[in-house]
């Protein structure tokens, strides 16, 4: 069974760069094949346990390993540690709460968008933290090229990406389990969700704003600062 790392633990660096949480290693593997069925109208582990499933019902990845086993796999995420990111808000870098002020909580899209194209967006990148968004810009090549940084002040459980499976005849008649699709995304309470194998956990963004990422920065050191000495606080 997979360990998810605490979230704040010290993250491994690799090449000069940070590894972030939610990214898989060499070392992990997707182990869900072996006990999966679909019975009882839906797809199911052989013998689940309480964290197969979200609270909402959808059915996750299963994977050995840990983070720092091997080298990293950049690109690639690891579905637990993302699912506890995104369900909880948490830095998708260095999982301690992500940003938050009075207009939300800060995302980055790796695309330059307006907020009519943001609004309603359903996405499945994790929030930051205003420091890791700084680290996750210069290191991401895509953020690099494009990058809208935005504060969302809703932005609620969608649905799962994931892998939807089906059922087959196989050899001597016996069912066996196909892939039907590998890169689907079914919003909660949908009726094909139940044959899904989540990877992604998906929010949808609503009551967005675009910020400029450089000037929260910098807002967020200046309140942090210490008063000058011999400034009498306020």
């Amino acid at each position: 069974m997979h360990t998810t790392p605490a979230p704040g633990r010290p993250l491994a660096v690799r090449g000069g760069l940070t590894v972030p949480y939610v990214t898989a290693w060499s070392g992990e593997r997707d182990v869900s094949s072996a006990g999966l069925v679909i019975a009882d109208g839906r797809l199911r582990y052989h013998v689940e346990g309480p964290e197969d499933r979200d609270r909402r019902g959808g059915l996750w990845e299963r994977w050995s390993g840990d983070y720092g086993d091997g080298q990293p796999s950049w690109g690639k995420v690891a579905p637990e540690r993302h699912r506890t990111a995104m369900e909880h808000l948490l830095c998708q870098i260095c999982a301690h709460p992500a940003s938050q002020t009075k207009l939300g909580v800060l995302f980055l899209a790796r695309v330059r968008a307006t907020v009519g194209e943001l609004e309603r967006r359903i996405i499945g990148e994790p929030p930051l933290c205003l420091g890791c968004a700084i680290t996750a810009r210069e290191q991401c090549p895509q953020l690099r090229r494009a990058c809208t940084a935005m504060r969302v002040r809703k932005c609620a459980p969608w649905g799962v990406g994931g892998t939807a499976y089906v059922s087959r005849p196989g050899h001597q008649s016996a069912p066996r389990l196909v892939v039907a699709d590998a890169t689907v995304q079914l919003a909660y309470g949908h009726p094909m969700l139940r044959y899904v194998l989540g990877k992604q956990l998906l929010r949808e963004l609503r009551r967005v704003t675009v910020v400029d990422l450089d000037e929260e920065v910098a807002r967020g050191l200046a309140a942090a600062a210490p008063p000058s000495a011999g400034t009498e606080p306020a």
